[in-house]
């Protein structure tokens, strides 16, 4: 039990394969970035599991890397599927800013090799969560909201949006908890991560040929 936060890297595997066997539904989306991201995830979890040991690479170098491809991949994905220019430019200033954050974070404020960003991570999080937000807005003024649920892009921003509402308040609330019990938090992160990468592969279960939302243009 004290270990099943570090089963959700076969979670993360389930819904690579599943997007990967259903590729050709959404290869001329860009939806397909996302598990093209998605395989990123998994070797960066399992190289985590091995980089100390084999290489001698703290996780915290790991991980503090990932969470900086994490959050800048979304936000520029996003950018890419809304339709204002005034959002999308939003959406640029928040990558800028979170970058810029990231760096005066590792020079100024925490250890990047032997810590974890969690300055970073909040920032990171908490313009996600805008993000989802904003795109979610735009997608039910465009659709009848009986009809979002069968959207691919729905069900990803759904299992981000969960992640980044649960998680966070979770570790923070987790640091001023009297001693560390780590089975709950082995719990809880398994639960949190169950749901998100359930929610991506009923997104590419749920993608269909010829019907999908944003699709890519000949000049992407």
């Amino acid at each position: 039990m004290d270990d099943l936060a570090s089963y959700s890297q076969y979670l993360e595997l389930v819904a690579a394969i599943i997007g990967t066997v259903k590729y050709g539904a959404f290869k001329n989306s860009k939806l397909k970035y996302v598990l093209f991201f998605l395989w990123y995830v998994v070797f960066t979890d399992f190289f985590a599991g091995i980089s100390y040991p084999w290489f001698d690479i703290p996780n915290y170098i790991v991980y503090n890397l990932y969470y900086l491809a994490v959050f800048a991949f979304f936000l520029l994905w996003y950018r890419s599927l809304l339709s204002s220019r005034v959002k999308k430019a939003m959406l640029l200033f928040f990558f800028c800013i979170y970058c810029l954050f990231y760096l005066v974070n590792i020079i100024f404020l925490q250890d990047f090799v032997f810590d974890f960003l969690t300055y970073s991570f909040t920032v990171g999080t908490m313009l996600i969560t805008i993000t989802v937000s904003i795109y979610f807005v735009e997608m039910l003024n465009r659709d009848i909201i009986l009809q979002v649920t069968k959207s691919s892009y729905f069900w990803i921003s759904f299992g981000l949006l969960v992640f980044c509402i649960t998680y966070l308040p979770f570790k923070l609330a987790y640091r001023f908890m009297e001693g560390e019990n780590y089975i709950l938090k082995s719990l809880v992160l398994f639960l949190i991560n169950c749901i998100q990468y359930t929610c991506f592969a009923i997104a590419f279960i749920k993608a269909k040929k010829g019907s999908m939302d944003h699709p890519i243009l000949n000049n992407e």
